[in-house]
């Protein structure tokens, strides 16, 4: 795993952690909170992240390869579904597992990552700024 990659995917787990978090909290008022909450929450953010990371390496072993990339891009994508897929599975068999609680959490990578395309965003724009006022 590259440095690049092992940052970004530190940053979605923090970012997932702090949305799990988020989570567990607005399940208290609505009756949702206990064990099978939390238990869920923590299954659905550790797959969203594994998801995350498996995506990176396969598309860094990708560009190393070249020449047959297409057919592993094919076969990592088949496993992080089946991953997903069985994470899903487990939640709705098992009973001390909240399925959606376990299900939300997939979609934690996706709004990490406008988070941090914003929050980067919103720094290149400040540092564009401090450049352009010491040129005036």
């Amino acid at each position: 795993m590259s440095k690049t990659l092992i940052r970004e995917t530190g940053n979605i787990a923090l970012i997932s952690a702090i949305l799990g978090v988020i989570q567990i909290i607005v399940t208290i008022p609505i009756g949702y909170f206990g064990g099978g909450a939390a238990l869920g929450t923590l299954l659905g953010c550790a797959a969203a992240v594994i998801n995350f990371a498996l995506m990176g390496i396969i598309l860094e072993k990708c560009v190393a390869r070249g020449k047959g990339a297409q057919g592993l891009m094919g076969m990592g994508y088949i496993l992080r579904l089946a991953i997903i897929a069985a994470v899903i599975i487990w939640a709705i068999k098992a009973d001390y597992l909240n399925w959606v609680c376990a299900a939300i959490p997939l979609l934690f990578p996706r709004i990490a990552i406008y988070i941090i395309n914003f929050i980067r965003r919103k720094e290149r724009t400040a540092e564009k700024d401090e450049r352009t006022e010491g040129n005036i």
